[in-house]
């Protein structure tokens, strides 16, 4: 029923707000009864195409043409609210769309108008939950294809919008379907699709599907550069992706931004990028979800020809096109270097090094373990050879201290800049300590070392409560202080006090780290589980420590060491912490600890003893160190290199 059939004139031009928006229809709201409102108005476009922005400005003139002709209506200019290149699926990442809300709840205005639903959401169920949000705001939305008042909708309204906004989602799915079908198109075709690449600068066509690229000749050197010396002939050449890294650095070859900031992941793009040889590959990622635009790489790998089999049947297609850009490295030599690194990276998986996660482990059980005190792993390096050629000395030496020694002997690294300067130490010196530690630990320690186990894992439950306690209070507090001020930056955009641009860099920060505590809350519930149902048998693990444990060898086994070994810290003047995890299940644990960068406060961190259950600690005199070496693994060594050994035990 219509408001003018129940009130008078001059009822209606008196009558509150708030009865007359609960009360009203469409035609109500557009019919001038003397009521005043402000309002604002939501335009969007998915992308900023040129054809998109004339109809983003098609959109605006329609929206401002149907207030001027309801005098009732007032926009101010900051109640204007344009979202250009933002898809309507996910209110997430619709930063203007947040700030018209957060206005609303300022209650800067009364109406919001919209076009059509799909401006205010393409998923049905945000789009009511938008509706339902600036309800609670009093704001209700005028949507004009479909004469639709949210503050007063009955079961047909409910059930056509619905109809509507379902609609607007299978359209976008559908269009996220022929966008990808259009771009297998594009690259089976061999029309370009990608910005500026190193060693190229993108051309821009008068139509966008001529698009090529244009070599940028001192980055095709480099790129050539890269190709040619991984995929020599010549050994003296021939360098891996580290050592590229190195010889870049070296001859101070510059990246894409300019600096000399090269690591072996950017050579490895260069090297797996088909482009540098005139070609494209399609199908690389692919959308998994497409209301919240995630996308997956698929790793797959480059096909050169298409085979098949006896019966004509496709057993692998081609899926490279020949593209219309002029390519910096010869086919052959692409093919060359790509089949080396594949060799390579098959010997990985061969077991004679471990990936996990994308991450190359050491074939050593020893490096996977060790740490040095600054945070870092510790990586062995051969340091002679012998003449038969094969390595027969191996030192462990800081990985900080290797990626920062080309810098150095370079002098492009000062000296306040070096974090860590713990020494290297001989292999020798590891195996010699890990019979020592287990010998006492099962031997001579055996009783007080179970005992002190024993104790720990008694109290290890309750402390452990308590400690996730006040880290998930931490973590919460944290999060709700992000949040807030993720709201308090949409406050100070809709005020005007910040820009778009200072907008947009503060809450891309912010999110990040909300993500980041997420992950913490995640993996803290995680470790919460493994704790509490962690119950070690004490008598099995000595049992089986019994029978493994050789101590006439000449070192421990690396399969004792991968599984009961958590951590090696080695804090440098020849002081080992070794960090044992009796349960057996030390196994990859390395993973666990690596860090990327220096990080001082975890330096800290390793070098202070209260932070370990530390049970037992003894020293390995000078003399038994040399005996060891001379007689036990038959080998010389300087003076100088041998003193007293420190090892303490600690209990994870």
């Amino acid at each position: 029923m219509s408001l003018a059939a129940k009130y008078t004139k001059e009822e209606l031009k008196k009558l509150p707000k708030e009865i007359f928006m609960q009360e009203a229809t469409f035609l109500d709201m557009v019919t001038d009864y003397g009521q005043i409102f402000s309002a604002a108005y939501l335009i969007r476009e998915s992308t900023k195409h040129e054809d998109q922005v004339k109809a983003l400005q098609v959109q605006k003139k329609m929206v401002e043409g149907f207030l001027e002709s309801h005098f009732q209506f007032v926009v101010s200019d900051n109640n204007k609210f344009i979202e250009e290149g933002t898809s309507g699926l996910c209110q997430t990442y619709r930063d203007v769309f947040q700030i018209m809300i957060e206005s609303a709840k300022q209650k800067k205005f009364e109406i919001l108008v919209v076009d059509a639903v799909s401006r205010l959401a393409r998923n049905v169920g945000e789009l009511f939950t938008c509706i339902d949000t600036l309800k609670e705001y009093g704001v209700g939305v005028l949507v004009m294809k479909g004469n639709y008042w949210t503050f007063n909708m009955g079961y047909n309204d409910i059930l056509r919008l619905a109809v509507e906004a379902g609609l607007a989602q299978a359209e976008s799915m559908q269009t996220s379907v022929r966008v990808r079908d259009h771009m297998k198109t594009i690259g089976e075709t061999g029309q370009l699709f990608g910005g500026d690449l190193f060693g190229y600068r993108l051309h821009k066509a008068v139509e966008r599907v001529n698009n090529t690229l244009d070599i940028e000749p001192t980055e095709a050197f480099t790129v050539r550069t890269i190709f040619e010396k991984y995929a020599s002939d010549d050994p003296e050449e021939m360098l891996s992706t580290t050592g590229l890294v190195q010889y870049l650095i070296r001859n101070e070859f510059k990246t894409f931004v300019g600096d000399l900031n090269w690591t072996a992941g950017k050579v490895r793009r260069i090297l797996c990028n088909e482009k540098y040889m005139g070609y494209q590959m399609y199908g690389k990622s692919k959308v998994v979800d497409v209301v919240r635009k995630k996308k997956v790489l698929t790793k797959i790998e480059p096909v050169r020809e298409t085979t098949y089999d006896e019966n004509g049947n496709v057993l692998q297609k081609c899926n490279l096109v020949k593209g219309n850009w002029e390519p910096i490295v010869s086919e052959e030599l692409w093919w060359k270097a790509y089949y080396r690194r594949k060799s390579r990276s098959d010997d990985l998986f061969n077991n004679k090094a471990k990936v996990r996660n994308g991450i190359r482990i050491s074939s050593d059980a020893y490096a996977r373990k060790l740490f040095c005190s600054c945070g870092y792993t510790m990586s062995p390096q051969y340091t002679h050879v012998a003449k038969d050629g094969k390595s027969s000395q191996i030192r462990y030496r800081c990985r900080q201290q290797i990626n920062q020694s080309v810098l150095r002997t370079s002098g492009l690294l000062k000296e306040e800049d070096r974090h860590c300067r713990t020494s290297a130490f001989m292999e020798g010196k590891v195996w010699l300590t890990s019979k020592y530690v287990f010998q006492h630990i099962f031997r001579s320690g055996k009783d007080a070392v179970l005992k002190s186990v024993a104790l720990i894992e008694e109290s290890r439950q309750q402390e452990f409560v308590s400690t996730y306690s006040e880290n998930e209070a931490d973590l919460i507090a944290r999060k709700d202080k992000l949040e807030a001020r993720l709201k308090q930056y949409i406050v100070m955009k809709a005020d005007g006090e910040i820009t778009s641009v200072e907008f947009k860099e503060a809450t891309v920060s912010a999110r990040k780290e909300v993500e980041e505590i997420e992950n913490s809350l995640s993996n803290l519930a995680l470790q919460k589980a493994r704790v509490q149902s962690k119950i070690l048998d004490l008598d099995l693990i000595k049992q089986k420590l019994d029978s493994y444990i050789d101590f006439s060898r000449e070192r421990i086994s690396e399969e004792l060491i991968e599984m009961f070994v958590e951590r090696i810290i080695y804090r440098g003047n020849d002081e080992f912490l070794w960090v044992i995890n009796l349960s057996g299940d030390a196994t990859g644990s390395g993973l666990k600890y690596r860090i990327s960068g220096y990080d001082e406060q975890y330096a800290k961190y390793l070098q202070d003893d209260r932070n370990f259950n530390i049970v037992a600690q003894f020293l390995i005199p000078e003399g038994e160190c040399k005996k060891y070496y001379k007689e036990v693994l038959k080998r010389g060594i300087k003076n100088r290199f041998w003193k007293t050994i420190t090892v303490k035990i600690a209990i994870c």
